[in-house]
């Protein structure tokens, strides 16, 4: 016993480091699997368009907002409880597409290094899938540009992390021109894309009915086309927004449970495509910019990139949450 004792206790330090370390390296380099629900549809190509600022009833039963209403939401899936995680805009991007703000959310500033931690993009491709983002207004394809013109980088948190590839031309960056780069044919597309329209077309700029009307014309433009693809080819649209229209000067997380309905950042999210069963759906006390990204995490079994909104969490919506019900 005495002799197992002290074999033990010259080899605890050596045990220590050569456990400790490889676990570290091995946990950031390849996450852990997770046990992700089976019956979600597999979409071959998924395109989510962003938009800004509007209060969920600014948008939803709108007659300004002929297209959303008319046709994505006469035959599309309504989110009658979705929240955005804070103000200002910014960080809402990047909760969308890795799970957390990066501690860049509230003052819409672009990030002034690059990040790593793991995202949507990063694992699609690491599980074989294909990811690309596509900016109306974009200067040249790969440019980290802060903004030029109506173009803005901070809504295309893609940009910001180094496990992203970011070259120069269509094959070999993710940072891509809309619609110059975005693919006629369809069938081209990646697995998964976002599309970021310019500060006018996602109805930022300007009074609220104008823009309202302005995005949803641009919408239709040109993204209708693809919609009606997406139905007979295993596709889906995804329409959400960044914000309500009740931000505070100081930003800030907000609470989906807040006693003030104007405080409760509630927008509109429209999923529409293939597989949709039209409705609309309250997902139990919500759901935010993550439960989607958890949602596509499901859908191509990747691993889990960040964590709920903490507001979220105590509002009773769970990090795991995977939205199913929409689908057939």
């Amino acid at each position: 016993m005495k002799i197992q004792a002290l074999v033990l206790a010259l080899l605890l330090p050596i045990i220590s480091v050569l456990s400790a370390r490889p676990v570290v390296a091995w946990q950031e380099s390849i996450p852990l699997p997770l046990p992700w629900a089976a019956d979600l549809p597999v979409y071959d190509h998924i395109v989510i368009v962003v938009e800004e600022n509007k209060d969920y009833e600014e948008i939803i039963g709108n007659k300004d907002a002929t297209y959303i209403n008319d046709v994505l939401g006469k035959e599309g899936a309504i989110l009658t409880n979705f929240y955005a995680e804070e103000h200002h805009s910014e960080g809402n991007y990047f909760w969308l597409f890795s799970g957390s703000n990066q501690h860049v959310g509230f003052i819409d500033s672009v990030p002034g290094s690059d990040f790593a931690a793991s995202n949507l993009g990063a694992e699609l491709i690491r599980a074989a899938r294909s990811f690309k983002g596509y900016s109306e207004g974009l200067p040249q394809i790969g440019s980290l540009i802060g903004g030029q013109g109506l173009y803005a980088r901070k809504h295309a948190p893609w940009v910001s992390f180094s496990n992203v590839p970011r070259g120069k031309t269509v094959a070999d960056s993710s940072n891509l021109r809309f619609p110059e780069d975005f693919p006629s044919d369809y069938n081209a597309l990646p697995t998964v894309s976002f599309v970021i329209p310019n500060l006018v077309h996602d109805m930022h700029n300007g009074p609220t009915r104008p823009a309202i009307i302005a995005g949803d014309k641009w919408l239709r433009e040109h993204l209708d086309s693809y919609y009606k693809w997406a139905k007979q080819h295993n596709s889906l649209l995804i329409l959400t927004f960044d914000e309500n229209n009740h931000g505070t000067m100081t930003g800030g997380v907000t609470d989906p449970a807040d006693k003030d309905p104007k405080k409760r950042n509630r927008i509109a999210t429209l999923l529409a495509g293939a597989h949709i069963k039209h409705g609309e759906y309250s997902e139990g006390k919500g759901v935010t910019h993550v439960n989607v990204l958890r949602t596509l995490e499901a859908m191509y079994k990747l691993n889990r990139s960040g964590s709920q909104q903490w507001n979220a969490l105590k509002a009773g919506i769970a990090d795991d949450f995977v939205i199913n019900d929409v689908f057939e």
